[in-house]
């Protein structure tokens, strides 16, 4: 399965479980976390299907991919890109979202 067809499968659980436990202004890494901590088998399974360098990079852009795709039926949108440290302690520019 997929990243995108398992979020896609589980939008019930991220509109209602993750996101409203969000700030209302969160970044994707924001949300990455939660949903790893929801789906912490599932997470690990996607990250070990990009084994070695590059697999964090490449399973993040993918959830980040699907809230750009999906932010009217998430009920989030864009703000502005923001900078924000990524699980290796590294700053990023990645996107920023509100939530109602």
């Amino acid at each position: 399965m997929t990243i995108n067809d398992f979020l896609v499968q589980n939008l019930s659980i991220l509109s209602k479980e993750i996101i409203p436990n969000l700030e209302s202004d969160f970044t994707s890494h924001d949300f990455i976390k939660k949903f790893a901590k929801k789906f912490e088998g599932d997470y690990i399974k996607f990250l070990n299907n990009y084994k070695g360098i590059g697999a964090f990079r490449t399973v993040h852009s993918q959830i980040a991919k699907f809230l750009a795709e999906n932010e009217t039926r998430l009920k989030i949108h864009k703000t502005q890109k923001v900078q924000s440290e990524n699980i290796f302690g590294e700053m990023d520019v990645i996107q920023g979202w509100k939530r109602p």
